[in-house]
C-alpha cells in the first residue's frame, strides 16, 4: 500500500513538472500573437500618381539631385519603350518605371514635372511623345574624338589597283628559287607582300623561306610583319610606325622582347613602302633620292643613286629599257646580304623592277622578272606634287 502511494505521488509530481515546463516554453510565444494561416495574403496595390499636378506637400526644391537624375533617366526609358511598343502613345503596365520609392504608371501623353525646367510652383510640362530634336541632341559629358587627316596617301605608292610580279632567283647561273611581290590598293589602304622561297635543290644546302607583309592603316600607321628562315637564321618580328607621333613599337615574337622608340620625322617608311615610293619619283640620271626608312630595327636614311640608262636581257628572250639605281644601305636590310644592291627599273611610268643583283653568304644572287600582272584603277587617284603617274 505504501509502495502504491509512493508511485502515485511520483507520477503526480512528474505531471506537474511537465505542465510547468510547457507553460514556461509557450508563455513567450504568446507575446508574439497569433497568425491565421488560412487567411490569404493580399498583394499591395500599385500607387497611382497624377504626374500633371504635384501632390500636397510636394516640394521639388528639396529633392535629391542624384535621385532626380535617376528618376529622369527611368522616365525617359519608359518613353522610349512606349514608342517602340505602341505608336498610339499608350504605355502598358509592363513598361511602368519606378520613380524614387513609389511605383509610377504613366502614358506617353502625360507630362513629368521632374523633367521640366520650370520652377517648383509652376513646373513647365514636358511631353514624353516622340521629339526628334530632343532625340538627336548630343549627350553631355560624352568624349568626342577627332579623326586626323592621313599623312600619306595610296597614290604615293601605287599607280595601279593591283600588281603582282613574279621573279626567278639565280645563283651561279642556276635557278635556285622564286620570289613574288604583290601590292594592292584596298579602298585607299596599301598592302604589300613579298615572298621569297628557295627550290628543292638549294633547300638542302641553304633553305630560304621569307615572308614580309606591310599594311598602311588610315594613312597614319604602317604595320610590318617579317618572318624569315635563311639557312640557320630564324626570325619572326614586327613593328608599327605611328607616323603622327613619330614613334615605333617593335616586337620580337621569338624572344618576346619589345621596345618603344622615337624617330625624327613623320616621313619614315618601312623598306618595302620606301621601294614603292621610290618607283613613283621622277628619276633622273646623275641625281639621287633620299629614303627615310625603319630597317633592321632602327631608323636610317638611305641615299639612292640614279646611275645610268641600260637595256637588259630578261628570261624568254625579252629586252627592257631601264634606269639603274643603287641604294646605299647602311644596315643589313630585310635579307642578310653581304654586298651592294643594284636595281633595274623600267624607263616607263610603271617603273617596274625587272632585275636585282646582290650578294648573300653563298655568293652572288640575281633576281629576274618572269611575269607581271597589273590591274589599273577605275578612277585616277590624285598624287602629291612631284610624284609621277
Amino acid at each position: 500500500m505504501n509502495l502504491y502511494s509512493d508511485n502515485s505521488r511520483i507520477s503526480a509530481i512528474c505531471v506537474c513538472l511537465s505542465v510547468m515546463v510547457h507553460l514556461f516554453l509557450f508563455f513567450p510565444l504568446g507575446k508574439l500573437g497569433s497568425y491565421n494561416f488560412a487567411r490569404p495574403v493580399n498583394l499591395p496595390q500599385a500607387v497611382m500618381v497624377d504626374l500633371k499636378t504635384p501632390g500636397e506637400g510636394f516640394n521639388p526644391a528639396i529633392e535629391d539631385v542624384g535621385q532626380e537624375r535617376s528618376d529622369t533617366a527611368n522616365v525617359e526609358e519608359v518613353a522610349k519603350n512606349s514608342e517602340l511598343q505602341d505608336t498610339s502613345g499608350a504605355v502598358t503596365d509592363s513598361t511602368s518605371a519606378r520613380v524614387g520609392k513609389r511605383q509610377v504608371q504613366t502614358e506617353a501623353g502625360r507630362d513629368d514635372p521632374e523633367l521640366s525646367t520650370g520652377s517648383a510652383d509652376a513646373p513647365a510640362p514636358v511631353s514624353l511623345a516622340r521629339n526628334e530634336s530632343t532625340a538627336m541632341a548630343p549627350r553631355k559629358n560624352v568624349p568626342t574624338y577627332a579623326i586626323q587627316p592621313p599623312l600619306r596617301s595610296a597614290g604615293e605608292f601605287l599607280a595601279t589597283e593591283h600588281e603582282k610580279l613574279t621573279y626567278q632567283i639565280n645563283m651561279f647561273g642556276l635557278a635556285v628559287g622564286d620570289a613574288e611581290l604583290e601590292a594592292k590598293n584596298e579602298r585607299g589602304e596599301v598592302r604589300i607582300t613579298l615572298k621569297v622561297m628557295s627550290n628543292a635543290a638549294l633547300s638542302t644546302l641553304y633553305p630560304v623561306d621569307d615572308v614580309i607583309e606591310t599594311r598602311h592603316i588610315g594613312g597614319n600607321f604602317i604595320i610590318t610583319k617579317i618572318r624569315q628562315q635563311e639557312g640557320s637564321l630564324r626570325s619572326n618580328r614586327g613593328f608599327t610606325l605611328f607616323l603622327r607621333d613619330r614613334k615605333v613599337f617593335w616586337h620580337n615574337l621569338l624572344t618576346h622582347k619589345s621596345s618603344n622608340e622615337t624617330v625624327p620625322t613623320s616621313d619614315v617608311l618601312d623598306l618595302l613602302s620606301g621601294f614603292y615610293y621610290l618607283r613613283g619619283k621622277q628619276l633622273k640620271v646623275g641625281t639621287s633620292e633620299l629614303l627615310q626608312v625603319y630597317d633592321s630595327d632602327q631608323y636610317t636614311e638611305i641615299p639612292v643613286q640614279v646611275l645610268r640608262r641600260e637595256r637588259v636581257n630578261l628570261p624568254g628572250l625579252r629586252k627592257a629599257d631601264t634606269i639603274v639605281v643603287k641604294p646605299q644601305f647602311t644596315t643589313d636590310g630585310i635579307f642578310k646580304r653581304t654586298g651592294d644592291v643594284t636595281i633595274w627599273l623600267t624607263e616607263d611610268e610603271s617603273r617596274t623592277p625587272v632585275k636585282v643583283e646582290t650578294s648573300i653568304p653563298l655568293g652572288k644572287v640575281t633576281v629576274e622578272l618572269l611575269s607581271a600582272e597589273t590591274e589599273k584603277a577605275e578612277t585616277s587617284v590624285a598624287s602629291p606634287p612631284g610624284v609621277r603617274r
